[in-house]
């Protein structure tokens, strides 16, 4: 699936489809490219990008977030988020469970987070992979060339689930990569989104919650 899914998301970026970016992609990453193109657009700049190979491809690795849709909402500054929500776990693995304001009689285990109450929790699945990719890469501004460079550089592709209203509603990934369902026909149709390139926002994220983090 992943040279698949790169090998699209080039094809997107170097058409400049915004329809296609925004169907593809997660909105907040879809937002960050579609703005990215049109300023380099503005700036009369052109990219294209070919990919000569992909190899050596292999899953990188998983993460779950649950909780509120907005506890991860990328296009709000997680300043902001963080005033609002805590954040427990470690590393890709995340919980999010609103604040709730400490009196001074109130201990401080008040604040964390109900644990059974967190399996009907939203949540969404992740996962990302690796690829070796040879890449050449031209610049041009008003139709000359003014860069261009071909080498060989991992590409990271991050995946994501929509969001489901609790866990017992997700479907279980399979090790092939099949999706099934245990009991009930699913509710919401399962389809994989690109979440992140490069673990950019992934792992602006995770630093910033290690900052803050309970647990």
């Amino acid at each position: 699936m992943t040279p698949v899914v790169i090998s699209r998301i080039v094809d997107v970026i170097n058409s400049k489809d915004e329809a296609a970016l925004s169907t593809m992609m997660t909105p907040a990453l879809a937002s960050m490219y579609t703005s990215a193109l049109k300023q380099m657009s503005e700036s009369g700049y052109d990219i294209k990008i070919d990919i000569k190979s992909l190899n050596n491809v292999k899953v990188g690795g998983t993460s779950i977030k649950s909780g509120q849709p907005k506890a991860f909402d990328t296009t709000v500054p997680f300043e902001t988020r963080s005033q609002r929500f805590s954040y427990y776990g470690a590393g890709p693995h995340i919980i999010a469970d609103q604040k709730i304001p400490l009196s001074k009689d109130m201990d401080v285990s008040s604040e964390l987070p109900n644990f059974i109450a967190i399996y009907k929790q939203p949540i969404r699945l992740e996962f990302w992979s690796t690829a070796q990719a040879r890449v050449a890469i031209s610049l041009s501004q008003h139709g000359k060339v003014v860069d261009q460079d071909e080498g060989y550089m991992p590409i990271v592709v991050s995946m994501a689930s929509p969001t489901y209203p609790q866990i017992s509603e997700a479907p279980t990934i399979l090790s092939d990569g099949q999706i099934m369902y245990i009991g009930s026909d699913p509710k919401i149709p399962f389809e994989w989104r690109v979440s992140d390139l490069f673990l950019n926002i992934t792992n602006k994220e995770i630093r910033a919650i290690e900052k803050v983090r309970v647990l």
